[in-house]
């Protein structure tokens, strides 16, 4: 007993440390996603409150010496909301990362709001009913006869994300899709265990590695990331180019051989800079980058190439003049706003590049500029 609760505190303050560590070593990092950043501080914190919780109320487990059979109500209830938010919240965060959609996000986080609050105001009757748990004399947590319904609250996020995922599998990126099914999978175990065998031990660990993958995944997805405007960067574009390479070999594109390559300037950024000063310069290549992520579709692909040079690639039989209309009439629209205090200017030039030709990217880029100039 005394080595299984040994056990038990070692995985709960090593869980808490790493948070700890998680959460310095984030807030440390530039990030321009305020939200993001918002979302899994949250998220860390409930973690850390209810490994706290857990650790205070299983220290005090049967001791009887000790008169905290209503504190032990209180911190076993603090328990049982953080991890509630931290698996909520969890799952509002996991939508974001996949959709980074902040209207949709926001509107999730209005519901899981309304059941957490519902779930809150349902422990406040355990207290004297003891329907979810309640603390024997000796100061030992038992399971109520409503301790079933009370594990389907905290773990119907996971299946909120199962089902987000089968629903939107071909809108999320395929690195997204297996990081949050590895999210699932660990968080699934320990779930199963506290559920058949009514223990912390291995939960901890489990939202531990968790918490630890997904934090991983996003270091190595900002690294592909422009911090200014949210959108892949160089390096992110010549990942996704040396695969034409690779797919030419293998004869996995021998329908899609030919892709539209469209550079997008803003004209006159660096007078922008000189004139209004680089924050403005720094808006307008945001203003931008909003209107092309607004009119380009999964199947595409668009980065900040530059400075003030952006890349879209689609395939050719999609009517490029088509999305440089759309995207010209953006800036127009945007213009008229009068939001700024000049007018946003862009050009375009573009080329078909055959994944069969050999020809590399480098040289296809430098070319592309002398063909169907259009400013």
């Amino acid at each position: 007993m005394i080595a299984f609760e040994y056990s038990t505190f070692s995985a709960i303050i090593g869980s808490c440390i790493i948070i700890v560590l998680i959460a310095a070593d984030y807030l440390q990092k530039y990030n321009t996603d305020v939200f993001q950043r918002k979302l899994l501080l949250v998220m860390l914190s409930a973690v850390f409150i209810s490994a706290i919780s857990d650790f205070i109320g299983s220290s005090l487990k049967g001791k009887t010496e000790i008169h905290a059979n209503n504190e032990l109500y209180y911190i076993w209830s603090i328990y049982f909301i953080a991890r509630n938010c931290c698996y909520y919240y969890g799952a509002v965060f996991i939508d974001y990362f996949a959709h980074e959609n902040i209207i949709r996000t926001k509107k999730l986080i209005s519901i899981v709001t309304v059941f957490l609050a519902l779930y809150i105001l349902s422990l406040i009757p355990n207290f004297q009913l003891g329907y979810y748990f309640y603390i024997s004399k000796d100061n030992i947590y038992i399971r109520g006869i409503l301790f079933i319904l009370q594990i389907i609250i905290s773990y119907f996020p996971i299946i909120i994300i199962i089902v987000d995922i089968s629903l939107a599998y071909k809108y999320i990126k395929h690195t997204q899709i297996l990081m949050i099914i590895v999210f699932v999978v660990i968080t699934s175990v320990g779930a199963v265990v506290d559920i058949l065998f009514g223990t912390t031990k291995l939960i901890w660990p489990c939202v531990t590695a968790s918490i630890l993958y997904i934090y991983f995944f996003m270091l190595r997805y900002d690294l592909k990331v422009d911090s200014l405007t949210g959108m892949g960067n160089r390096n992110d574009f010549y990942k996704f180019t040396n695969k034409f390479y690779l797919d030419s070999r293998t004869n996995k594109q021998k329908n899609k051989n030919e892709y539209a390559f469209i550079k997008i300037n803003i004209n006159k950024l660096g007078e922008i800079n000189d004139i209004y000063g680089h924050l403005e310069g720094d808006n307008a290549v945001r203003d931008i980058a909003t209107i092309i992520k607004t009119y380009f579709r999964h199947t595409d692909f668009a980065v900040r190439y530059g400075g003030d040079e952006f890349i879209l690639i689609t395939t050719a039989k999609n009517d490029v003049q088509r999305i440089i209309e759309r995207i010209n009439n953006a800036v127009d629209n945007q213009n008229k706003k009068n939001i700024r205090p000049y007018k946003l200017c862009i050009n375009y030039s573009y080329d078909i590049y055959n994944v069969n030709s050999g020809l590399q990217i480098q040289d296809f880029l430098a070319q592309i500029d002398s063909k169907n100039k259009i400013n």
